[in-house]
């Protein structure tokens, strides 16, 4: 640890000196859905927030398949967590901004709201369901506060927006077939239909993918479409639509604790090759003893060490489209309407609950489904040395929320399969819970250009976010005790959000920025018995932050890049717990816990060294601390303690190479320790992991080989061993013992091979 921090401190003073010795100003990004071509970061140029995109090249450098988030993780204060090499296992994907988690962020698709991109999402999908990588223009990372105009509940911190490629002027195909570790395979292609008159054109694209576990048993596969057409509209205006829809299949990593780790290694999963030994289990784990010997395994097995299997399945169809109309100069108009239907499955073979009159287990499943439509809008007029911009968001969204539990037979096998959507009818369901949520927001913002050199944009949004939850009679016999029927309403009708920026020449500028946001309730506070739903109702509220940055933008030569540091108070901080003393004895209900303030600063910088020869490096320090103590049942000592799951230094380094045919890229990235329990009495450890890329492009007049690209990746090169995600099953107050089964383990080393063709 002692080295990591050695190695973060002489990185920072790296990163600075470079700053100061070679200010860099970078080139602002295009206005439609991509980065330019050769520009693997672009750092806002102009921008009166800390703003950073990333081009499709730097995706297509990363393994086939690669989440864009994984991506994402290089750019500064971005903390990136998985199970899988490629990020793209949703119970294990995790990222955060700042000290803000992913649920407290907000994400768009070409103007369309993804929702917070939680597992179990109640008003969203995830990007790697929504888009194929491959597909992806840009992704633009706003580290702070994010746009007024941003369709986004839940952005308390960053936002990240996601574009889509815009189809090619020409005709043609893209295919590309990857293969890497545990036999893992890959197949995506795409035909463009080039100019089909008056600049009509469009693209569909398929992927299908395949990729077993690295450890255990299990696989990921999915298939995935993608569409999308551009039809202009005279000569001042645009029409883009998109269809998309995914079938994702994804067996889980199992849950594990430092304590596991130690007794069974970094390999122990679940055992789903093996039921016997599982009803074995759970028929001791219901009877006794806890603990035993099971033919084949080693050591004892103790009832919660090990669980069968557990996979989550999703189905999403995602269309928007985006209109854009110039009237004149001076006034400009866009809409983005859209729809998203979701039905997803979460699994657990669970000991808990036994099927009536079959095998000890049953497969507690948590079934979701979201319909949700809506637009945003908004139109843009200019006068004289102001731009003023109208507009907002308004979606309606039915989300269906319920809890079954499927039987199984005491046989050798289970009667459930693997990846598979249950056939029988549940034997019981312990909640189902029908939402309506109805989102209503609206911003005014003027963007005023003082002088060529100095700009202020100033404006204010209002939210409202309505939920009208009903409890379904038929789910339980308890009515009584889980009806949490009834309303609740986040709202917030002036949020306001102030910046500036100012050009000191061709090679500096500054910028600074005030904002603040609220994040709407979410599906939490019903999710309790009927007391505690009634205890909160009327008390409980949104979480809300405020945020100031500034910095300064370089560009000097060869060298782009930024520096900025921000103040962040983030208030009514919501968590479940018991707000009584022991002795006195109430339920766990979510309540408002205090706030956190959150110092920290982050640079970032990119040195053209020749014209093939490039180095990046970022660094980022975050100081987030909790305010307040907490009682649930005693009073815990949380005042002071680091904020859990935020790593306090994080740092990233790479050097690639690209001359038009060879390319090749070396990447670290470094994360210092990060607390899983609120008073900070335990932590895992900090890591460094290096990717590494070799590759070649044949050029056009290569005859069979023309247009042919082969390109080899390496993920965890030096197969370091570490903790990924925390806190799935949520955190903890203390775990001195480190026994919280709410981790999961990193993927080992993995080698990938691509080949890209296009016709």
């Amino acid at each position: 640890m002692r080295k990591i921090n050695r190695l973060l401190t002489s990185a920072a003073g790296l990163v600075l000196a470079s700053a100061i010795s070679a200010p860099a100003f970078a080139q602002e990004a295009p206005a439609d859905d991509e980065v330019a071509a050769g520009e693997l970061v672009v750092y806002g140029k102009g921008e009166t927030r800390q703003v950073q995109s990333l081009s499709a090249d730097d995706i297509a450098e990363a393994p086939a398949g690669t989440s864009a988030l994984k991506v994402l993780q290089k750019l500064p204060s971005v903390s990136f967590q998985s199970a899988n090499a490629l990020g793209t296992n949703e119970w294990s994907t995790r990222i955060s901004v700042r000290g803000f988690n992913q649920n407290q962020l907000g994400f768009t698709l070409d103007g369309v709201p993804l929702g917070d991109m939680s597992y179990g999402n109640f008003n969203g999908l995830h990007i790697s369901r929504a888009i194929s990588s491959e597909n992806i223009g840009r992704s633009t990372l706003n580290q702070g506060a994010g746009a007024l105009d941003t369709a986004s509940s839940s952005n308390l911190g960053g936002t990240l927006e996601f574009g889509s490629r815009t189809p090619s002027n020409d005709f043609g195909m893209d295919l590309q077939g990857s293969f890497g570790s545990e036999s893992a395979y890959r197949v995506f292609g795409r035909i463009d239909t080039g100019d089909l008159g008056g600049g009509v054109k469009g693209y569909l694209s398929a992927v299908r993918i395949d990729a077993p576990k690295w450890k255990g048993q299990g696989k990921q596969e999915a298939w995935q479409f993608n569409s999308k057409l551009s039809i202009p509209i005279g000569s001042s205006g645009s029409l883009s639509a998109f269809l998309n829809y995914s079938n994702f299949k994804d067996d889980d990593y199992m849950d594990t604790s430092p304590a596991l780790i130690a007794k069974y290694g970094w390999d122990w999963d679940y055992i789903r090759d093996d039921y016997p030994t599982a009803l074995a289990i759970a028929t001791n784990l219901q009877t006794g003893p806890y603990c035993a010997n099971y033919p084949g395994y080693s050591q004892s097995i103790c009832g919660d060490d090990t669980y069968y299997d557990g996979y989550g399945l999703r189905k999403d169809l995602l269309a928007g489209a985006n209109l854009n109309v110039d009237f004149s100069d001076a006034i400009s108009f866009e809409l983005t309407p859209y729809y998203h239907s979701n039905r997803g499955l979460g699994t657990w073979w669970t000991p808990y609950v036994p099927t009536p009159g079959g095998a000890r287990l049953s497969v507690r499943s948590t079934r979701y489904k979201i319909d949700r439509g809506g637009f945003t809008s908004a139109i843009t007029i200019k006068f004289g040395s102001n731009e003023l911009k109208i507009g907002g968001w308004y979606e309606n969204n039915d989300h269906d929320l319920s809890r079954v539990h499927y039987p199984l037979t005491a046989t050798t096998t289970s009667s459930i399969g693997p990846r598979q959507w249950p056939q029988m009818a549940p034997f019981s369901m312990p909640f189902r819970y029908l939402m309506n949520f109805k989102t209503y927001q609206y911003f005014v913002q003027d963007t005023w250009q003082v002088s060529d050199a100095f700009k202020i944009t100033a404006g204010f949004k209002g939210l409202q976010v309505d939920i009208d939850n009903v409890y379904d009679v038929t789910s339980t016999s308890t009515l009584a005790a889980r009806d949490t029927t009834g309303k609740l309403r986040s709202k917030d009708m002036f949020l306001p959000q102030v910046g500036m920026n100012y050009e000191f020449s061709d090679s500096v500028e500054a910028f600074a920025s005030y904002a603040e946001n609220l994040r709407a309730f979410t599906t939490q506070p019903f999710l309790t018995n009927q007391a505690g739903f009634l205890a909160i109702k009327n008390t409980i509220k949104p979480e809300t932050s405020w945020t100031v940055e500034g910095g300064l933008r370089f560009n000097t030569g060869g060298f782009k890049g930024s520096i900025a540091a921000y103040h962040v108070k983030f208030s009514n901080r919501l968590l479940s717990v018991q707000p009584c003393q022991i002795v006195v004895g109430c339920a766990s209900v979510l309540s408002n816990v205090g706030s956190v303030t959150t110092n920290g600063f982050e640079m970032a910088g990119t040195y053209k060294v020749t014209p093939s020869v490039s180095l990046f490096a970022s660094y980022s320090y975050t100081d987030a601390k909790y305010d307040q103590d907490v009682l649930s049942g005693v009073l815990w000592a949380t005042k002071g303690k680091q904020v859990v799951d935020t790593p306090k230094h994080l740092f990233n380094a790479e050097l690639a190479y690209d001359d038009g045919h060879f390319m090749a890229k070396i990447g670290a990235n470094v994360q210092s320790k990060r607390y899983y329990t609120y008073i900070n009495d335990n932590s895992v450890d900090g890591r460094m992991l290096v990717d590494a890329m070799l590759g070649y492009r044949f050029g056009t007049e290569a005859g069979a080989l023309s247009d042919l690209e082969v390109q080899f990746n390496a993920t965890n090169l030096f197969d370091k061993k570490y903790i990924a995600t925390l806190g799935q099953n949520g955190l903890t107050f203390s775990d001195p013992g480190g026994f919280l089964q709410s981790m999961l383990v990193g993927a080992p080393q993995q080698f990938y091979v691509s080949l890209r063709k296009r016709f």
